[in-house]
């Protein structure tokens, strides 16, 4: 339990920490970001088309011809929508499997949402038809250029539950070294947390139990403070398949405040 809890924070700093001039979530290398006429420009300077029948725009994208689809919210591009084109059941197997493996090897994005590859035998027509079966599989995206002081505070504040306030305090404490010190955080943080009572009490029930809030808590908390979403479904339409993948921009979407 020690090792996979100093995994757990050790990837956290290693994607908060690491990334250098990446800023908002992207999309080939465009901001999901300002308005829809700003964002359409810049994808038509990489050789996308409009076309105003489907009110997309064509073009060519991690090499397939794709249909590309920008929504806004209050005017401001908060969702890029990726249309990949029909293929069979075997084929669609294959490309939502090599996508998950390129979205593990690339390094920006983290798997909080335990996703999982299709197995080979899997009858997906009928998981989707009889089972009403969702494949999904999501990443979260997070700026590392955000204050990542204040990041880790509010991400502390998930584990109330499992510790004092004081003891949250004194973690908080560790998080105001200069940036320069961002290695040494690195193991100490992960140790603090450990002597403050995540060892192991004796009881291996109420461990396991503990311990599975905790990492509860600890998705939770970072899903909450993602600054992007990007994910993909197979969509099926009588009998052909579809991958939608949609990089999501969390800051430009709706949280309810037209309410």
């Amino acid at each position: 339990m020690k090792k996979t809890i100093i995994s757990i924070f050790l990837a956290l700093f290693s994607v908060i920490c690491s990334g250098k001039d990446n800023g908002a979530l992207k999309f080939l290398g465009i901001p999901i970001d300002g308005t829809e006429s700003q964002f359409a420009s810049k994808l038509k300077d990489k050789g996308f088309t409009y076309n105003s029948l489907s009110e997309s725009y064509k073009g060519q994208f991690n090499g397939k011809n794709v249909d590309i689809y920008i929504h806004t919210n209050h005017n401001l591009v908060d969702r890029v929508y990726v249309a990949f084109p029909y293929t069979s059941e075997e084929s669609i197997r294959i490309e939502f499997n090599t996508l998950l493996c390129q979205f593990y090897d690339n390094g920006k994005y983290l798997d909080l949402s335990m996703n999982e590859e299709i197995p080979e035998k899997e009858d997906i027509s009928y998981e989707i038809s009889v089972n009403k079966k969702r494949y999904q599989a999501s990443f979260s995206y997070f700026d590392p250029d955000q204050d990542k002081v204040a990041f880790m505070n509010a991400l502390l504040d998930k584990f109330s539950d499992f510790f004092t306030k004081d003891q949250l305090a004194t973690l908080k404490e560790s998080m105001d070294a200069p940036v320069s010190d961002q290695e040494s955080l690195q193991a100490e943080v992960p140790a603090k947390v450990l002597a403050m009572g995540l060892v192991p009490s004796g009881d291996e029930t109420a461990d396991q139990e503990r311990f599975i809030r905790f990492l509860a808590a600890y998705y939770d908390g970072m899903k909450s403070l993602a600054d992007g979403d990007v994910w993909f479904m197979i969509h099926e339409y009588y009998g052909r398949f579809q991958i939608g993948l949609y990089y999501d921009n969390i800051h430009n979407q709706a949280h309810g405040e037209d309410l």
